[in-house]
């Protein structure tokens, strides 16, 4: 006697498309980004950085 195969059923290949429509130029004139201060906002507030620690400090690496 022949052993009889179970077979799977036969699954049709499905291909799918999405179709996104972007909108643009809604955000573009929304924010304003200004890094300075008020007196002069296209020039960002620098100071010198100062680092109270000292060379021989313990690190965890």
């Amino acid at each position: 006697m022949k052993k009889q195969e179970k077979r799977k059923p036969y699954v049709v290949p499905r291909v799918d498309a999405t179709v996104v429509v972007l909108e643009q130029g809604i955000a573009a004139g929304s924010a304003s980004v200004n890094p300075g201060d008020s007196s002069n906002p296209s020039n960002p507030k620098t100071e010198d950085w100062f680092d109270g620690g000292g060379q021989n400090s313990d690190f965890d690496i």
